[in-house]
């Protein structure tokens, strides 16, 4: 057995024992999906970096930095500017709710008509991207170690959604804060520096591209502003990072840490636009979605290689763990509804949770198995979260006149616009998300004008929750 094969194996081991340890930690429901919302900053801000940053914030943005040079970082960076927006404009208001999801909050601030139409939206969204995780995670084992890809998605997917049915989210803090050193470690300590020398140093990098290359905004204004609609607009109102605040032992901890969390993302995205260029000119024509892999292999020696591996997987499986635990919290919190109060229905709502954590990460390895590709999906997914959803959210937050009416005729408009338009234009189109957020404001202020269904005793409610007293 190879020495890389060796560190993956024991990076596998790793993140399981960390699962372990969760779950002794892991005696209620609120310890298993919001990790009992005690997390320090020094914990919680690398737990929200690790889910803040998959596939496409790193195999994505290297793949677009080979073929449009910096400017292609932009799809890593938009996330880094969103989150740390929600830092300075959400964070420590979403810490304040103490609830489990966006739908909660929804609920919360409106009706249980908003919860149920944006839980079955989210769900949706949130159980496309453990799909695409699953799928990455077997295209890195087998590319690197040359696993069968249908064994690899099975073995990845499967000892991701292990430690997360051990402790839920104990078991993922622990888990995404060794992620997070490994991926420290493999990303900025090795890859960057051995990629600079290898060119020839930054003066090299810089002067063997195209000039076009050196453009921030080389990949268009187009693309650009459809990142902002789709992944900073998106990542603010994504049930995977919503979680995670709400795992923050303060409302300052998810203030700061957020905001940490986006600055750490703008430096990863600066390290995918380096590898970008330096495969660019060590390894010119191959196909551009092989450039991380073949520059990985192309640098890092026997051993070495294992550690980059293992932090290119911790990027993969600690979006994986929490997308897949998102996804089972809307289901069971804002779907089926399941209420407990006593010790024993404690004990089986946490049994219930475990269950139906498990019967979504099968039904992702599945998925993943028998359609091998879900772009076209995801694309469908982000469109539908962004044009229903985060109107209604951000102008609870900001507009009191918004009302329950307006919030659910927003949504459910918006919804139907955009099935129409991903018929008409596709998935990708920028019409179709412009379109369903216009129809989502317009419906969302329309309908609470006209409507005027403010329910002052909830209004003054939420209020009371959102200036409570720190603790």
């Amino acid at each position: 057995m190879s020495a890389d094969i060796i560190i993956v194996v024991a990076y596998f081991a790793l993140v399981l024992g960390c699962g372990f340890i969760g779950m002794l930690f892991t005696k209620n429901n609120d310890d298993f999906l919001v990790a009992g919302r005690t997390l320090p900053l020094w914990v919680y801000f690398p737990c929200l970096s690790t889910v803040l940053i998959g596939g496409g914030a790193t195999f994505g943005a290297v793949t677009l930095s080979y073929k449009e040079g910096i400017s292609g970082a932009w799809i890593t960076i938009m996330y880094g500017l969103g989150i740390m927006c929600m830092g300075f404009m959400l964070s420590s208001s979403m810490a304040k709710l103490r609830v489990f999801s966006i739908s909660e909050m929804l609920e919360l601030r409106y009706n249980s008509q908003a919860r149920y139409i944006s839980a079955v939206i989210s769900t949706g969204y949130t159980f496309m991207l453990s799909v695409v995780q699953v799928i990455a995670i077997g295209s890195v084992l087998h590319a690197f170690l040359d696993w069968d890809l249908s064994l690899s998605m099975v073995i990845g997917g499967g000892i991701s959604l292990t430690y997360t049915l051990l402790g839920g989210m104990r078991s993922i803090a622990l888990t995404d804060l060794v992620q997070f050193c490994i991926m420290v470690i493999g990303i900025f300590l090795l890859m960057v520096p051995a990629t600079i020398n290898k060119v020839g140093g930054v003066d090299m990098l810089t002067s063997q591209v195209p000039v076009n290359f050196l453009d921030p905004v080389g990949i268009g204004w187009h693309t650009l502003f459809m990142y902002f609609l789709l992944m900073f607009l998106g990542i603010m109102i994504g049930q995977d990072i919503w979680q995670r605040v709400f795992t923050a032992k303060t409302p300052k901890v998810a203030a700061a840490g957020t905001k940490l969390a986006g600055v750490f993302s703008i430096l990863w995205g600066a390290a995918m636009a380096v590898f970008g260029l330096g495969a660019y000119i060590l390894l010119p024509d191959i196909d551009p979605q092989l450039a991380l892999g073949k520059l990985v292999v192309y640098l890092m020696p026997a051993g070495l290689q294992g550690i980059v591996i293992a932090a290119l997987l911790s990027t993969l499986m600690s979006s994986c763990s929490g997308q897949t635990l998102a996804t089972s919290t809307l289901i069971i919190n804002d779907i089926l509804r399941y209420q407990c109060c006593s010790e024993d229905a404690i004990k089986r709502h946490i049994f219930c949770t475990r269950l139906t954590t498990f019967l979504v990460g099968i039904a992702a390895i599945v998925m993943a198995l028998v359609i091998g590709s879900v772009l076209e999906a995801l694309d469908i997914a982000y469109a539908l979260l962004s044009g229903c959803v985060f109107m209604p959210v951000v102008f609870g937050f900001f507009w009191k006149k918004a009302t329950a009416k307006g919030a659910f005729y927003s949504m459910l408009v918006s919804f139907v616009v955009i099935v129409v338009c991903v018929v008409l234009y596709g998935a990708s189109s920028p019409v179709t998300i412009m379109t369903g957020m216009l129809v989502s404001l317009v419906v969302l202020v329309a309908a609470s004008l006209v409507c005027k269904d403010v329910n002052e005793e909830k209004l003054a409610e939420w209020d009371r929750t959102l200036n409570q007293a720190e603790e």
